[in-house]
């Protein structure tokens, strides 16, 4: 999603011009008695000025947290949103500044993600992830609010639930709050270690724009103790929990069609003769020595 602005309201707040645009932080200030919303616009060095104040139209502002899927009312003071800013020059309307979601972590945050994931491999928790081979039990983690790429994959999900293909248990999540997450995880991890779900589904790309929980050392050093196949519906940008999943895809057309490929293999590695003697032997016994057990999910 992009959204441009003319480049002449506030000359002083327009960045250096690049191709490729360029990284900044637009931090909210707060409200005065003049109508519109301040921003402080500034690079990604915090060592280094800020490049000036913007004012935004109320609209404008609706619309842009509409789009990060944010509420309006949740948008406070003194926090900062990453984006992406470039000059763009067109005959028609002239230079326009294009404003784009940025999700993509600083220099600094990167090198702290590489540190992270060295330790955890020199501590023996940062394993590879090994294919599942049957995909019976599925715990998967989403947002609270329902909605973004959980929403299109979660009803053919639930249809392999009803149809007692895979059986799914969900557990709502506030991806904003690190607690929580890490007390989702945790019951992931006694779901797992109680039931034998063969894997745990998290939609990281749920996460609010900019957030960078899913690289949290605490939330992925518990991700790391999972004990079952880790996937991972991730947004544009992986984190580190991406990263350690066995598969992680940014679509849900994408995750399905990973499901279903396990599901496929699964029919392909059925013994056919040994399920074909099971269901004679099966049909010739007589009604009366049935065990009595007959809504087994399994």
């Amino acid at each position: 999603m992009t959204i441009t602005v003319p480049t002449g309201a506030h000359a002083s707040a327009c960045p250096p011009a690049s191709q490729e645009g360029l990284g900044a932080l637009l931090e909210f200030l707060p409200r005065r008695v003049k109508p519109g919303i301040r921003g402080l616009l500034s690079g990604l060095d915090p060592l280094q000025p800020s490049w000036g104040h913007v004012f935004l139209r109320e609209e404008w502002l609706t619309a842009l947290a509409k789009e990060w899927g944010i509420e309006p009312g949740l948008i406070r003071p003194g926090e900062q949103f990453p984006i992406r800013i470039a000059v763009e020059h067109d005959a028609k309307f002239g230079s326009r500044l294009v404003i784009s979601i940025c999700d993509n972590p600083t220099p600094a945050q990167a090198s702290a993600d590489a540190d992270l994931r060295r330790r955890l491999e020199e501590e023996g928790l940062w394993r590879p992830a090994r294919a599942p081979e049957k995909l019976r039990q599925l715990y998967a983690l989403t947002p609270k609010t329902g909605k973004g790429h959980w929403a299109s994959l979660a009803p053919r999900l639930r249809e392999l639930d009803e149809n007692r293909i895979v059986f799914l248990s969900e557990r709502s999540v506030d991806f904003g709050d690190v607690a929580d997450v890490l007390l989702a995880l945790q019951d992931a991890k006694e779901f797992v270690h109680w039931t034998g779900a063969d894997a745990v589904l998290v939609a990281t790309g749920d996460r609010r724009v900019g957030s960078r929980i899913f690289s949290d050392p605490d939330v992925v050093e518990a991700a790391c103790g999972l004990g079952a196949t880790l996937l991972t519906l991730s947004g544009p940008v992986p984190t580190l929990v991406d990263d350690l999943a066995w598969r992680s895809v940014s679509l849900p057309d994408e995750m399905q069609g990973t499901i279903e490929a396990i599901l496929r293999g699964e029919l392909d590695r059925a013994d056919r003769s040994r399920l074909d003697r099971i269901e004679k032997v099966l049909s010739d016994r007589p009604d009366n020595e049935s065990n009595g057990f007959t809504d087994v999910p399994f």
